[in-house]
């Protein structure tokens, strides 16, 4: 009897060893499909947010390039109207004094003060402003006060001035040709 229940129990003890290493199997199938599952979500997860972060870097250095690029193509169209204003303060007397009889001429009114330049003193003169008077029929008179501008004149009548300096000459000329500039340098 004791050798029925030794084997009895042998019996029991590989059957529940048999079950338990079933089960063991079965929870340690289960926890790796599990844990690979959770490998592959995590894997995408990291995939797309590198794919994002990646994307950003791109845009980002797409929009730096952009700025960069405009920046440049702001520089060129500057140093062209620099050039011009160059140009204009550097014309001969001859030419300067004729670009601001046109310049004066249409627009002064009777009674104006013109404000020259400390640097055109010398060429924008009273006897220039008593013949650019002669000629307009209007009295135009030189103030004894100097612009703090790079050149030309400023009007100063009884109830507004208009600025004829060259910065402002080359401002007004840049808005409305900017685009024709930009066009024909290529830009």
């Amino acid at each position: 009897m004791t050798d029925e229940l030794l084997v009895s129990a042998k019996k029991a003890a590989a059957a529940m060893t048999e079950e338990a290493t079933e089960e063991s199997k079965e929870a340690d199938e289960k926890l790796r499909a599990s844990l690979e599952a959770e490998k592959a979500e995590k894997k995408k997860e990291a995939d797309e947010a590198a794919e994002r972060a990646y994307g950003g870097r791109i845009k980002l250095g797409e929009l730096e390039a952009g700025k960069a690029a405009l920046k440049a193509k702001q520089k060129c169209v500057s140093e062209v109207y620099e050039k011009v204003k160059e140009l204009i303060l550097s014309l001969n007397d001859a030419g300067y004094l004729a670009l601001y009889k046109k310049l004066i001429e249409a627009e002064c009114e009777d009674g104006d003060e013109i404000i020259v330049s400390a640097r055109d003193t010398k060429r924008i003169t009273a006897e220039f402003i008593k013949k650019l008077s002669a000629s307009t029929k209007k009295k135009l008179t030189l103030s004894k006060e100097k612009g703090d501008f790079s050149g030309g004149v400023i009007l100063r009548g009884t109830k507004y001035d208009r600025d004829l300096s060259v910065d402002a000459v080359v401002e007004e000329l840049k808005s409305r040709t900017v685009s024709d500039t930009v066009r024909c340098l290529g830009l």
